[in-house]
């Protein structure tokens, strides 16, 4: 039999050998393999650990302006992270003088645009002096004299002011807010300006040939490390039991696929599925998978290797349906560790059995569904974990050192991937006692230098210095909650957003309710029976793993994803404990007392899972069941006693033996319920979104989307929504006069909402106080013929039904010919549809203050009409009865996508970029500068962190220049359908940004400069 490293001298010699002269050599070989197996151990570690210090050529970008051979001229320069490395501002005598001349205070350069407050820099004039204004305070002030020009330098250690021959030095203090060159001066007066900006541009590196010889070498001495231990390794212990399973494993295997396949095209959108696929997408151009939308566009590194992973379809394609492909694969392989590596060595008498697999089928598909699609990095790490769990069970079970070696590179590579990969170290830690007879100091130095891959990984593109700026980024900015606050995350699954729906508290609670009852029938001596030595493990890896979570900067529910394994196992073998352990603990009088007990958990576990609404993210709601109320009656702890009470009714009038079976009822209900919950969440989830599409036909829906990708394509969300923008000179006028009682011209509405731009007339009964009631008829406009794409639109404040009314009355030459009412209560109560029945459509009296359009499509307006004028009445005296009204326009009616169509750079928000795969012209964000973008496209109002992430300078936002700087101007837009679900009805928002200068009219050159890891600015 082959020896292992991990033996003795002792256990090296042969008691059969005939003599020493042939154990000698054998020895020998021993102990020199020992000794190779820490060399080259100790060599890979040595080789990882210098990876992150070699040398990296990073990007210097370097900007200039005004450009080349042109006179200054104010433009927008939009830089990020907000602290360049260097700064350099001067401003000749000639530029200080001609700012003196124009009397009044003057900015000669700012990084804002003049008068605007600034923690950047700016120099002005005033009152016969110059001024120069550093991280935003006054740093110097002298009289303008025959020495006046000014110099402002600044870099990491602080900033220097000079004007004319007097100087201040602040130390410390750095410019961190360039968002323009700005300039009060003409061209021609302000020639002799000159800025120059080191942008901090920490992140795009690329390996120098030393980082590359020495990441080869590590790798080589990983393939040396397993040599090692595949040659000297391959002692057994033991061999596995042997036998088939039934042919009812391959129908759960397929089963699986099926569910797996039809989750990738009909499945949700995770939160942060937009927001890394941007990550990815911005990050080709870059070489750097950086944040794009906040915390600065840090870089993601060291966790970045699940994106660079994706980089690969991102290239190929960025429809949501490819970059789901690797999650679905991930998800596959975790299924085959499961079902393969990891139930025949924890249940090898059980794992087998069919009733099992579709257990631990179940178990999976309820882990995975909430958490395991799309593109965050939890999918990988549930991998990862599966994988080393199963191999160090194989390496336990087999006796083979080399399963261990599998298990250390795939714990390497799952910390590369998240902070959750840490849980990779979970099983070592819990089958330590049965590791101890394989380990020795060779064999654990093999070990961790193959590990040490996963620094490889991490660092192979990036340095040292890139990587402490970057969590140095993530925790300035947060979140960054404290190991002692994980409560926040179990906070968070049992509120009643999207971090605590329904699918994901079953799989959580339910199984915490298996997996302590089960610890407590193995400590009254289920473990020793057959078949469950090792049925102990499972949860102990999850309770280790739950245990190290609380390391992870985020409290989110996304994170238990990357338990979708260890969590399934510990579900399935829990479940299979306790149906084994009924039938031989019933007699033990605590097992079924604390079988009563947990029963009343689990029923509270269930309740509580269905307590929690069908809630998903975004759009991928629009069509689901149960998405905005609990799921009746099962969120009710009477409908999980009722299967109990039943079955123990059963058992007591079942005659012989009825004791027995009440007992062995009583042990076994907190598994049966539990598992029912699991299996009743998982159909509920799947039937929900495969009749999403069925009940939005002809509408939205996320499966609609991914099945219109697979047969032409289209573009999403905007294949159903519609730009709504004015016709140019579509404002209706007339010469004749309104008549009114109550309404006033020109005011009457709420004073903190002004009227939609380009209104020219309107009214309102709000001045006569919100007890005035009123009446109001305008004179007849002329109504231009419509084409079909265009409509009649009327802006209205305040309460347009509910006893108030709002109409558009048509006439011909022979007369009235029709009125149209608008009414944004969408149908009458007698044509009003309970769609979806399951939703809960709030009251929604039209007491809104703001401005908003109704609308009468060209389809609406009757035949022959050629005048149109409008009519409101206030009937009502409550403190929100007023209304307010505009005169009519007319607008062109025009698909989003058509409409979007050449007006790039196009902002998609980042929850929002995978509804509209058809946007591509993202602005670019690179080598420390964001391009300006023409247009965004943000969410609906109630996404609360969406829409405004991206511009918040306090958390880092990426874009906040543009808010800053820039002018929004709603384009209007509805989703079609709309009027049947008035739950869907804001889809998000169009806007328009109008910036007062051009953008980035400036030079950047990018210079190559080698440093070395632990160095940056």
């Amino acid at each position: 039999m082959p020896h292992g490293i991990g033996q003795t001298s002792a256990g090296l010699d042969d008691p059969t050998a005939a003599d020493d002269s042939r154990a000698e050599p054998t020895r020998r070989a021993s102990a020199a393999i020992r000794i190779a197996g820490v060399v080259v151990g100790v060599l890979a570690v040595l080789a990882a650990i210098a990876i992150p210090l070699a040398p990296v050529i990073t990007q210097r970008v370097e900007v200039s302006w005004p450009q080349g051979g042109r006179l200054p001229e104010s433009t927008l320069a939009f830089l990020v992270p907000y602290k360049p490395t260097e700064v350099h501002v001067r401003v000749p005598c000639p530029v200080v003088r001609a700012g003196q001349q124009r009397g009044n205070p003057t900015t000669l350069v700012a990084s804002r645009l003049p008068g605007q407050p600034t923690k950047g820099f700016a120099v002005a004039t005033a009152n016969d002096h110059a001024i120069a204004l550093v991280a935003g305070r006054e740093a110097l002030r002298a009289p303008i004299a025959e020495g006046c020009d000014v110099a402002i330098d600044a870099n990491a250690t602080g900033s220097r002011a000079r004007i004319g021959d007097r100087v201040v030095e602040l130390p410390g203090e750095r410019i961190r807010d360039i968002v323009a060159f700005a300039t009060d001066l003409p061209p021609q007066q302000a020639d002799g300006l000159r800025v120059h900006v080191t942008t901090a541009n920490w992140f795009e590196n690329s390996p120098t040939g030393t980082k590359k010889l020495l990441i080869a070498a590590q790798i080589l001495l990983v393939v040396l490390a397993f040599a090692v231990l595949f040659a000297h390794g391959l002692r057994r212990r033991g061999s596995p039991p042997s036998g088939r399973g039934s042919a009812l494993r391959y129908l759960v295997d397929l089963a699986v696929v099926v569910v797996l396949g039809g989750w990738w095209v009909l499945g949700p959108t995770t939160p942060d599925d937009s927001f890394a696929a941007t990550m990815i997408r911005n990050g080709l151009h870059t070489g750097d998978v950086s944040n794009y939308y906040r915390w600065e566009n840090a870089s993601e590194t060291p966790f970045a290797l699940a994106q660079h992973l994706l980089e690969p379809v991102a290239a190929w394609t960025f429809t949501p349906l490819a970059m789901r492909i690797p999650s679905v694969l991930a998800g596959l392989l975790t299924w085959f560790v499961l079902s393969r590596g990891i139930l025949g060595a924890v249940l090898p008498e059980h794992g087998r059995r069919g009733a099992v697999r579709g257990l631990a089928a179940v178990s999976f598909l309820a882990w995975w569904l909430p958490f395991g699609l799309g593109i965050r990095p939890e999918p990988f790490v549930a991998l990862g974990l599966a994988a080393v769990f199963a191999c160090v069970l194989q390496a336990v079970r087999r006796g083979q050192v080399w399963w261990l070696g599998l298990a250390a590179l795939a714990a390497g590579l799952s910390v590369a991937v998240n902070p959750m990969g840490i849980t990779a170290i979970a099983p070592f830690v819990a089958l330590a006692p049965q590791l101890r007879r394989l380990l020795s100091v060779p064999v654990a130095a093999l070990l961790a230098g193959i590990a040490a891959t996963g620094i490889v990984t991490m660092f192979a593109d990036q340095s040292l210095f890139g990587a402490r700026k970057a969590t140095e980024l993530h925790a300035f900015y947060g979140p960054d909650v404290p190991w002692f606050q994980e409560i926040v995350r179990y906070q968070n699954l049992l509120g009643f957003d999207l971090q605590g729906d329904l699918a994901r508290r079953a799989p959580i609670l339910l199984t915490l309710v298996v997996a302590g009852y089960g610890g407590l029938l193995l400590l009254r001596g289920a473990g020793r029976l057959p078949g469950l030595r090792l049925a102990h493990v499972p949860p102990v890896c999850l309770l280790i793993s739950v245990v190290l979570m609380a390391l992870t900067p985020s409290k989110w529910t996304h994170y238990f994803g990357a338990l979708v394994g260890v969590g399934a196992a510990t579900l399935t073998a829990g479940v299979v404990l306790i149906a084994i352990g009924a039938r031989r603990l019933s007699r033990d009088r605590v097992v079924p007392v604390a079988g009563l007990l947990c029963t009343a958990l689990a029923v509270f576990a269930a309740a509580l899972t269905f307590a929690g609404k069908n809630n998903w993210f975004l759009h991928s709601r629009y069509g689901v069941p149960w998405g905005e109320q609990p799921v009746r009656p099962l969120n009710n702890p009477a409908w999980w006693w009722f299967p109990v009470g039943v079955l123990l009714a059963v058992s007591v009038l079942s005659g012989r033996k009825r004791r027995d079976r009440t007992r062995r009822m009583l042990i076994r209900s907190p598994a049966v319920i539990s598992a029912g919950a699991v299996g009743v969440t998982v159909a509920l989830v799947l039937y929900s979104f495969i009749v999403a599409p069925i009940r939005q036909t002809g509408d939205y829906s996320i499966g609609a989307q991914n099945l219109a990708a697979l047969a032409d394509g289209g573009c999403g969300i905007a294949d159903h929504v519609v730009a709504t923008p004015d016709v140019p000179g579509g404002a209706l006028t007339t010469r004749d006069r309104a008549e009114s009682v109550g309404f006033t011209a020109g005011t009457g509405y709420s004073p903190g909402f002004g009227p939609p731009a380009g209104v020219r007339e309107l009214w309102g009964s709000l001045d006569g106080g919100p007890i005035n009631t009123g009446e109001l008829t305008t004179g007849w406009y002329p109504l231009p013929p419509l084409a079909a794409n265009q409509e009649l639109a009327v802006a209205v404040a305040g309460r347009s039904g509910d006893g108030n009314r709002v109409a558009l009355e048509f006439a011909s030459p022979t007369g009235i010919v029709g009125e149209r009412v608008l009414d944004d209560t969408w149908l009458d109560p007698d044509e009003r549809v309970d769609y979806p029945t399951d939703h809960v459509v709030e009251d929604r009296p039209q007491d809104h203050p703001a401005w908003r359009d109704l609308y009468v499509s060209a389809q609406e307006v009757p035949v022959g009409a050629d005048r149109v004028r409008l009519r409101a009445a206030d009937g009502t005296t409550d403190p929100a009865g007023w209304v307010a009204v505009a005169a009519p326009r007319v607008r062109d009616v025009i698909p989003l996508a058509e409409y979007l169509r050449g007006k790039a750079p196009i902002l998609l928000d980042w929850s929002m970029t995978w509804s509209l795969p058809c946007v591509q012209d993202l602005p670019r964000v690179a080598g420390g500068l964001v391009e300006p973008p023409a247009y965004l496209v943000n969410p609906p109002d109630d996404m609360g962190f969406a829409g405004f992430a991206a511009y918040a300078r306090g958390i880092g936002g990426t874009f906040a220049g543009v808010r800053e700087i820039g002018a929004e101007r709603e384009v209007p837009t509805r989703l079609l359908g709309a009027e049947k679900t008035p739950d869907y009805a804001e889809w998000g928002h169009l806007i328009a940004m109008d910036y007062p200068l051009p953008g980035n009219d400036l030079d950047a050159r990018s210079v190559p400069v080698s440093r070395w890891g632990w160095r940056g600015e």
